[in-house]
């Protein structure tokens, strides 16, 4: 069966679903970072926020070649690995850790979404996840979906970018 060219934004939906699934599995907050994130908004309110660093990934196959990002802020980040790794909310983690959390948080999402995608394209393949500490800059050959979640207590930014010759 030969590869097709998935949208882009299907990409942006299953990146969106494997976040939730995330959250239902493998992420834990602890009640204090929930009650929190209630104050500011609750956990349904879409955030606004300005992604200061991120985990980016890229997923490459016969028929598409596409990079998943997920950003947040810096404290947001370090929320998110702490949620991964099960710590409390009052908990220090180091910047190393924090780094290192996000980007399994990445390469579990792309993960998610490559196994969503293989009905498409039976050859796509993961990259390793690369951490930023700032937004990726958009150049005029590519094109980018973007969406605004709440994971838990943290108000992220999912991301789905390509050149667009690979369009």
């Amino acid at each position: 069966m030969k590869a097709k060219g998935i949208p882009i934004q299907e990409w942006l939906q299953g990146l969106k679903d494997a976040a939730q699934e995330l959250l239902g599995t493998s992420l834990r907050f602890d009640r204090a970072a929930e009650a929190a994130s209630a104050k500011k908004g609750g956990k349904n309110a879409a955030p606004e926020i300005e992604p200061e660093s991120g985990a980016y990934i890229a997923v490459l196959g016969e028929a598409n070649s596409m990079h998943l990002g997920i950003a947040s802020s810096r404290e947001g980040c370090r929320a998110l690995a702490r949620g991964l790794i099960g710590m409390r909310s009052d908990e220090e983690i180091s910047d190393k850790d924090a780094i290192d959390g996000m980007s399994e948080v990445m390469n579990i999402l792309a993960g998610k979404v490559k196994g969503q995608m293989s009905d498409h394209d039976h050859s796509l393949r993961l990259g390793m996840p690369i951490f930023m500490e700032q937004p990726i800059q958009m150049r005029d050959n590519m094109e980018r979906v973007t969406a605004n979640v709440n994971i838990g207590p943290v108000p992220c930014q999912l991301l789905v970018f390509r050149m667009k010759k690979a369009a």
